[in-house]
């Protein structure tokens, strides 16, 4: 006779124990395969035994050698915040060296044997191989994490902080703890060759080791400190930083899967629209702080101005670098309808859209942030120093300009290289640079030439020289030079419209019955199944 374990509940089993146990079954169904895989791998792997013991054994060291250490003053003196460092460090170096060097060691596994070529075939998306080695990553987070809440809890009874900041700090480790996960994991798929997976780990490492030092500071910082903002200023960053995070950790998930992803798929539609949901957010979180916080707001606005102008700046070249050529897989999932064509266009696979994208995207961002400018300027309590506004906006038109140019100078010359050599896009980044160092060297060594090797000034021929032109006061700018690189970029932009119209524009191919059949036939096998 078989085992109630085996045959699942009894009849005379209550009937709420069934509810449990179907919703058991059902949650366990549904948990992604590779996190159970994971997951399996990493509580049974001689790394995470020995990371947990270590842990325990320092979490208790550091009790009785800081307790030890602060006696007897530690019953009449707070001493939380002495003991509440120890007891980060003890956990930073887990949770934000260990796990994500762990999990990505675990991908780059994955892509060593081949089984990542076995993933691939099954019904498994590289979306769920993805998120399922981050979860697998969170969980041992979180059990690092549980372990040390007792030393914590310990640590707030001897007094000296306060709750909320004692919260913000666990909170603001574990989030860092799943970006930089995050982040080692987009490093994994990035090295084809043994040499270049050596150069990825010491990038990885250098990574991990100064978002240790940085984040480690800030923490410390809290602790010792406390955070000395307004609650409405508090609430704020607390929401930005969550926004942030979650639009970040999207679009490094979305860059992963995307390298998983075979070339005969669209690879280009998530990512473009990833980025374009952390511009959305990282925009309206500065223009809300820059209009309600003023200065405060500004502060953020600035770096993150700057993060965005080179996020787009790279993205821009390697999606102008992208490869023209469009499998029928791609162009079966193309926008049918005029209005889907119309809003869809430039999501699409191809360097034309991609150009036009990313061109839109950094002018959008820059225009986005002298706004912001012009936004403090016209506030009461502004202290904008006289001039710099305009300073600011001529700066960021001819900057948008040049960058214009530079992508549509980038994207011809990988389609000359294309001719004679396979490239990938991140060919994009390095035929940007060449191209906006040849711009500002050429003029100027011609210039030099001429002037004997001695100084001269600036002229109209050194236009294309953007350091230069960029560097110059207002005042020493011509006028018409924003003008004349503007109409540069706009037609240069246009031209490549027009040359590229049957790729900007690809067509929807119809789906082949044989295709249908078998999606069909898949389907009702996933039903049956179920």
């Amino acid at each position: 006779m078989a085992s109630p374990a085996l045959t699942g509940p009894s009849e005379s089993t209550p009937p709420w124990l069934r509810k449990i146990d179907d919703w058991c079954l059902r949650i366990g169904d549904w948990i992604n395969p590779i996190l159970v895989k994971e997951t399996r791998q990493a509580l049974k792997s001689r790394q995470f035994l020995v990371t947990f013991s270590l842990l325990l054994i320092a979490a208790l060291g550091w009790t009785i050698v800081g307790s030890m250490m602060r006696m007897p003053q530690i019953y009449t003196t707070p001493t939380a915040s002495f003991m509440l460092v120890g007891y980060y460090v003890v956990l930073a170096v887990p949770m934000l060296l260990v796990v994500p060097l762990a999990a990505y060691r675990s991908l780059e596994a994955e892509l060593d044997d081949g089984t990542l070529e076995l993933l691939s075939i099954s019904t498994l998306s590289p979306w769920q191989i993805v998120l399922g080695k981050l979860a697998s990553g969170t969980l041992q987070m979180t059990l690092y994490f549980v372990a040390l809440l007792p030393c914590f809890a310990f640590a707030y009874t001897l007094r000296g902080i306060d709750l909320p900041t004692l919260l913000l700090v666990m909170a603001f480790l574990f989030l860092c703890g799943l970006l930089l996960t995050t982040a080692a994991l987009t490093f994994a798929p990035q090295s084809r060759s043994r040499n270049a997976r050596v150069v990825t780990l010491l990038l990885v490492l250098s990574m991990l080791l100064l978002g240790e030092y940085v984040i480690g500071a800030a923490c410390i910082t809290m602790i010792w400190f406390g955070i000395p903002f307004p609650t409405t200023l508090i609430v704020f960053a607390v929401v930005s930083a969550l926004l942030m995070s979650f639009a970040i950790g999207n679009l490094l998930v979305t860059t992963t899967a995307m390298m998983l992803t075979p070339e005969s798929e669209n690879r280009s539609t998530r990512l473009r629209l990833s980025l374009l949901l952390l511009t959305v957010i990282a925009i309206g979180l500065n223009v809300f702080g820059v209009q309600v916080f003023a200065e405060e707001g500004l502060v953020l606005a600035f770096p993150t101005a700057i993060f965005l102008t080179i996020l787009w700046l790279v993205s821009g070249a390697m999606m102008a670098a992208e490869s023209p050529a469009m499998t029928p897989r791609i162009r079966r999932e193309l926008p049918e309808t005029f209005a889907g064509r119309a809003l869809g266009t430039f999501l699409t696979p191809g360097p034309a859209a991609g150009l036009i994208f990313g061109a839109v995207g950094l002018v959008s961002v820059l225009v986005v942030a002298s706004e912001v400018l012009r936004l403090y300027r016209n506030q009461p309590n502004s202290t904008m120093p006289s001039g710099f506004f305009d300073q600011a906006t001529s700066f960021v038109t001819m900057f948008g300009a040049y960058a214009v140019i530079f992508f549509v100078a980038t994207r011809w010359l990988v389609a000359f290289v294309r001719r004679f050599h396979h490239v990938r896009v991140e060919f994009g980044i390095a035929a940007f640079i060449v191209v906006a160092v040849f711009a500002a060297v050429i003029p100027y060594s011609i210039g030099l030439y001429l002037a004997d090797g001695r100084d001269f000034r600036y002229s109209t021929w050194q236009i294309s020289n953007w350091a230069w032109t960029l560097s110059l006061d207002v005042n020493q700018v011509p006028v018409w030079v924003p003008f004349l690189l503007t109409g540069t970029a706009v037609i240069g932009l246009l031209s490549s419209l027009l040359i590229s119209s049957t790729i900007t524009l690809p067509r929807k191919t119809l789906v082949p019955k044989r295709v249908i059949d078998e999606q069909q036939r898949t389907s009702r096998k996933s039903v049956s199944e179920s």
